[in-house]
């Protein structure tokens, strides 16, 4: 069961990190909202973030890469640490808070999971 939700969460993040991915990959260029650097960061940050839905998706395959499946949860959590403490600067949204729980809580769990079932011989 462990290991189901496991899988079901890393496919999941992965099929968020290519869609968010693709669309600051496509998105149109307003010079008016910002420049030619931050758009261009933008960019290349979307698509590192696309690129790896590749290695959620691997992992969800090869639960047993536990380095990679480390780095995969660390990243993402600490992608929620730094949106939490970016809401000093603006009202939290519902939907802001949303994606920070997502990527604290199930990231925190599945942590914990892995190290279970790696501690038990089960992967």
């Amino acid at each position: 069961m462990m290991l189901l939700f496991i899988r079901i969460f890393l496919v999941l993040y992965g099929v968020i990190a290519v869609a968010t991915g693709f669309m600051g990959i496509t998105s149109s260029y307003d010079p008016a909202i910002t420049d030619a650097m931050q758009d261009n960061n933008h960019r290349y940050v979307a698509a590192i973030w696309a690129s790896m839905s590749l290695a959620f998706f691997y992992v969800a395959w090869n639960p047993s890469e536990t380095a990679l499946f480390r780095f995969l949860m660390i990243a993402v959590f600490i992608g929620g640490i730094v949106r939490a403490v970016a809401l000093v600067n603006y009202k939290p949204t519902p939907f802001l808070i949303f994606l920070i729980l997502i990527e604290l809580i199930p990231t925190a769990l599945m942590f914990w999971m892995h190290n279970k079932l790696l501690n038990s011989d089960s992967l």
